[in-house]
């Protein structure tokens, strides 16, 4: 079983003196919509602290792995149970049914969950699911059918937003977006991030420095997820 991380260890300092020892590249693997969405807005914000630091956001493929070291930092979709990796969850997502406003104008707005089966849906290809944690559609919907399929969920998002059909999508994505309107908002399912290295990495202090900031930033926006 993975050991637990222990934060503590990895408090860095915050004087001035510290912050300019702080140096190197740190690669952060992360699933498109939270690593587009919400780190890349966020990561200037690190390198400004600490000019000596270079930081790769990258996407995390579906065979992505931690041991081969394509990454120092993955943000997963679920909790590793085996190998020589450290996790600690990052925190929990919502998501939810969402349209645009168009699309309802001229399909109408679906009165419950079975009503969907009439109308034009958008998910993932379901072949190309990496992980169980993405398998979610019948949870809304048995036998739900994607008359689009997107294999991003930042792709997914826009093509709910052009009128393509109604999506399951990030709360913390869709929220906040005017172009999209909740549908059947009593309904939603919770999903979680992890925070992910290699053990032998958890001792190094930018590392630790940049899985810290992950864990400062999402607590600072937490009402968004």
């Amino acid at each position: 079983m993975p050991r637990p991380w222990k934060a503590p260890c990895w408090r860095p300092a915050r004087s001035a003196g510290a912050d300019s020892l702080i140096d190197g590249t740190v690669r952060v693997g992360a699933p498109d919509g939270f690593g587009v969405a919400f780190l890349a807005p966020r990561l200037g914000e690190l390198t400004e602290r600490h000019p000596g630091l270079r930081i790769e956001l990258v996407p995390v493929p579906r065979a992505f792995s931690l041991s081969r070291r394509e990454a120092d930092i993955a943000v997963t979709l679920e909790r590793p149970r085996e190998g020589r990796l450290v996790a600690r969850k990052l925190t929990d997502y919502r998501l939810g049914l969402y349209a645009s406003q168009s699309y309802l104008d001229s399909n109408g707005t679906p009165a419950s969950l079975a009503d969907l089966a009439a109308h034009r849906l958008v998910g993932y290809v379901e072949d190309l699911l990496y992980t169980a944690s993405l398998d979610y559609t019948a949870e809304f919907l048995k036998g739900w059918h994607s008359s689009l399929a997107v294999s991003s969920a930042m792709g997914q998002t826009e093509a709910v937003r052009a009128g393509a059909g109604i999506g399951i999508l990030h709360a913390f994505m869709a929220g906040r977006d005017t172009g999209l309107v909740p549908v059947l908002p009593a309904h939603t399912l919770t999903r979680s991030y992890w925070t992910v290295m290699h053990e032998d990495l958890r001792t190094i202090r930018r590392v630790a420095l940049v899985a810290d900031f992950l864990s400062e930033i999402v607590a600072r926006d937490k009402a968004m997820f």
